[in-house]
């Protein structure tokens, strides 16, 4: 487990985390969300001991990372997958990781296996791509065997392939019972990768709830279509129901309703319903929402 306490991290008269409280529990995918610049790069370096915090606390498993006998073996991290030696082979970086931390070297062997990387373990890192080095950044990260994975932007730059990989590898991490905390920009797939959400801006505390919940605060919207559209608008007028036809798609939007009681009320209409689709917020749209004054730079609406 993870335990963030009024952590606070200030750079001269910049505040970069202000205040922060959060705890991730284990057992399930967390993902660590906010606009550029919120703070989250720099509370996963003052979790790991990268950086020292001003004020605060940061905890894995209730002890700060340098109190921590075996670190390696508690807290496992890819927080930059270019830091390797570029002239270094993959096979030679996790042997030397693992000498320096304690680890059998026949863990390598295995953990090269894990993540598909035994085949080119020989050759330079810098001639790997993008996903070999994360995929490398993956191995270092579970060397230890820890009960705690911090992912920072994991999925950046690859293809769908491996981020259906990464993905899957979260979930397996997460339900071997450990603690996952994943940082992304990319919201449709954070939408289909964590359980729970810990999103920040400007340093603070936005929200820390389920992803299913975060997801609710969205007001939901019901699609109607029937053939019947002027009993329905009739009604719906009278009724004080917010619904909006429209003719091009033959559908009725209905706002601030769910799925079953629009369809119970046009049941009670008697009228035939062909369509009847609930949608809420996507990710995307619920983060931005609740995000949007934390932004630093907007750019001009786009125009047609």
């Amino acid at each position: 487990m993870i335990e963030v306490r009024n952590l606070t991290k200030r750079y001269g008269e910049s505040t970069a985390v202000d205040d922060l409280t959060f705890s991730v529990r284990p057992g399930v995918v967390t993902g660590f969300l906010g606009p550029n610049g919120a703070g989250k790069s720099t509370t996963m370096r003052m979790i790991v001991g990268l950086d020292a915090p001003t004020s605060g606390e940061a905890l894995v498993g209730g002890t700060r990372y340098r109190d921590l006998q075996h670190p390696s073996r508690t807290v496992g991290c890819l927080l930059d997958a270019s830091w390797v030696h570029a002239n270094r082979s993959g096979g030679a970086h996790l042997k030397m990781i693992a000498a320096a931390g304690g680890i059998s070297q026949s863990r390598v062997d295995e953990m090269l296996g894990l993540v598909g990387l035994t085949e080119v373990a020989g050759r330079k890192v810098g001639g790997y791509s993008l996903g070999m080095r994360q995929r490398l950044g993956l191995a270092t990260a579970m060397l230890g065997d820890p009960e705690v994975l911090m992912f920072d932007e994991p999925v950046n730059g690859l293809d769908p392939e491996g981020i259906l990989w990464i993905r899957r590898f979260m979930h397996a991490r997460a339900n071997e019972g450990r603690t996952v905390l994943v940082s992304s920009h990319m919201l449709s797939e954070m939408a289909q990768t964590a359980q729970d959400l810990v999103v920040i801006g400007r340093g603070q505390l936005r929200a820390q709830t389920s992803v299913d919940e975060f997801l609710s605060r969205g007001a939901a919207t019901v699609v109607l279509r029937t053939p019947h559209v002027d009993e329905f608008t009739a009604a719906a007028r009278e009724e004080g129901v917010r619904a909006t036809f429209d003719p091009v798609k033959g559908v009725f939007t209905v706002v601030d309703a769910t799925a079953v009681w629009v369809g119970d009320f046009a049941a009670s209409l008697g009228i035939t319903v062909h369509e009847l689709t609930e949608k809420r917020a996507s990710l995307e749209e619920a983060f931005m929402a609740l995000t949007d004054d934390d932004v630093e730079y907007h750019g001009q609406e786009a125009t047609e």
